[in-house]
């Protein structure tokens, strides 16, 4: 019995994981993007001690003039309480949303506020509220997430489900590109659904190197439930004082949404030939699985209202990819946990282990999808299937009994790790090792032959970052052309319930051994 991999987990030899762009630290740049302004409050008063420089802009106010008052003094009474209140009773540091009149002199301002309550200070994300009641109704919008949902639900895969989201959230947005992006083992990323506008580039399939979305902004997405950048050819906004008074340090943007984005980042939306971009993330199971990525070629600012939907949908899609992956892992245990049986069965009725497990009706090879297989024990070899000759078994018993834990190894590139394998790769690029006795040498191997796999990638992974001369400044690559890669020295890779199972089946071989020793 053959399990189906998926491309996503193909092992990439090289890691692309910039350890340079994963070290910059994109919470404390001090900038802020023009759509919104940013105030920072000390605690419990909500005085003004710190305000974007963009304020005046939208309140016809100097910077200066806000700064060491009270919020009280522009907004109502009964809102200054509201946020107060939920300050005081929020133990968490959730943002709270609220909806504010801003007065100063004799101008008002409708605005969105977002309020995240930090241990010494509450920081206030401002935006001005211009919805259309008719346009963004919460009949409206729940509507359409509830239209979105029933699709979900009648996908029967987890590459269904990203294909109905795409395209579902293309219409209900507006956005020009819509693409479902799954990281792999190595935190690349590979577009696994796509909806486009027909004269835009097409990125399906194409994986992308894991530099472009590098550790510490996919660590933001814990804390931030979209990011967005309505438009990429923004005037980044300061924070006065630059030094936060409260803590004496930058100001830590971490969960704000109006934080400034890296100019190589922006530089890299222009390589696409987006102006505009918003992308939320898919956690299961407190791991950021993927993102949704949306392109627009001209600026876009969607209504906080549509980005709280968007925020909600991509919750949706989460857990619909979610339960999708545990229905295909239940079905798959289910038939693995069948074919054990059958072995186990077979195994005791057998004169010796290792003709229970390498002949018979089933055998280890269908349990762990194997092209070959052998035991190696109390001096003797048995094999089965396409395999290393007895001496290459003896040799590569001896280096897993030199440099390997004493339980199971598991790989899908052998030839990396275990240079003589190399001379049987087309037998053994994957191995599974199943110790029976690891000190003397004794062990159940299986065995899978390389596969070599093309890989698509959306610009030359290896030109992914260009440095200047300088070896500070840095710029992404200017094409996103498929490049292609040819994976060698590799097999398919081993799939979480067939290790489970291996590691079930030693085991009971184990058992078996000590019950005939015993």
């Amino acid at each position: 019995m053959e399990h189906k991999a998926s491309m996503v987990n193909l092992t990439i030899e090289k890691d692309y994981d910039s350890e340079f762009c994963g070290s910059i630290p994109l919470h404390l740049v001090n900038l802020i993007q023009p759509h919104g302004m940013l105030l920072v409050l000390d605690k419990p008063k909500l005085h003004i001690v710190q305000a974007s420089e963009n304020v005046e802009q939208y309140l016809s106010i100097p910077v200066d003039e806000l700064l060491e008052q009270s919020l009280s003094q522009y907004i109502s009474t009964k809102q200054f309480e509201e946020i107060q209140q939920k300050i005081t009773s929020q133990s968490s540091q959730d943002k709270i949303p609220i909806n504010l009149t801003l007065s100063v002199k004799d101008k008002k301002v409708a605005v969105t506020a977002l309020v995240h309550p930090r241990e010494e200070y509450v920081l206030m994300e401002l935006e001005e509220n211009f919805s259309n009641p008719d346009d963004n109704s919460f009949i409206g919008l729940y509507q359409h997430i509830k239209y979105i949902t029933s699709l979900l639900k009648q996908a029967g895969s987890t590459q269904e489900t990203a294909q109905i989201a795409a395209t579902e959230i293309k219409k209900f947005t507006g956005f020009d590109r819509v693409l479902v992006y799954q990281f792999d083992p190595q935190w690349n990323g590979i577009v696994i659904a796509q909806a486009k506008e027909e004269d835009m580039d097409d990125y399906m399939d194409l994986r992308f190197p894991a530099s472009d979305v590098p550790k510490q902004a996919r660590d933001l997405y814990f804390s931030n439930p979209y990011r967005l950048i309505p438009t990429r050819n923004y005037k980044p906004v300061r924070l006065i004082p630059v030094v936060n008074p409260m803590t004496n340090r930058f100001t830590d943007l971490s969960d704000s949404n109006l934080r400034s984005v890296a100019a190589v980042h922006l530089e890299y939306l222009g390589n696409l030939n987006i102006m505009a971009s918003m992308s939320l993330p898919l956690i299961i199971d407190n791991k950021l699985w993927g993102l949704i990525s949306c392109h627009h070629k001209t600026a876009k600012n969607p209504s906080y209202e549509l980005r709280s939907a968007m925020e909600l949908l991509s919750g949706i899609i989460s857990a619909q990819v979610a339960s999708k992956e545990r229905e295909n892992a239940i079905l798959l245990k289910a038939q693995l946990r069948g074919l054990h049986a059958q072995l186990l069965e077979q195994l005791y009725n057998s004169p010796g282990f290792a003709d229970g497990l390498l002949s018979g009706a089933t055998d280890i090879q269908k349990l762990l999808s194997l092209s070959g297989a052998a035991v190696i024990y109390d001096g003797g070899i048995w094999t089965s299937g396409n395999t290393p000759g007895k001496q290459e078994l003896k040799e590569l018993a001896g280096w897993l009994r030199r440099n390997q834990a004493d339980k199971l190894y598991v790989t899908s590139t052998l030839p990396k790790n275990y240079i003589y394998s190399k001379e049987y790769k087309n037998k053994a690029s994957g191995l599974i090792a199943l110790s029976i006795n690891a000190e003397q040498g004794e062990y159940i191997l299986g065995f899978r032959p390389e596969v070599l796999q093309t890989v698509n990638w959306g610009g030359n992974p290896n030109q992914a970052i260009q440095m200047e001369s300088d070896g500070k400044t840095y710029h992404p690559r200017n094409s996103f052309a498929t490049y292609q890669e040819t994976v060698k020295h590799t097999s398919l890779p081993w799939l979480a319930e067939e290790v489970e199972a291996a590691e079930a089946l030693r085991s009971a071989v184990l058992e078996k051994i000590i019950k005939e020793r015993y």
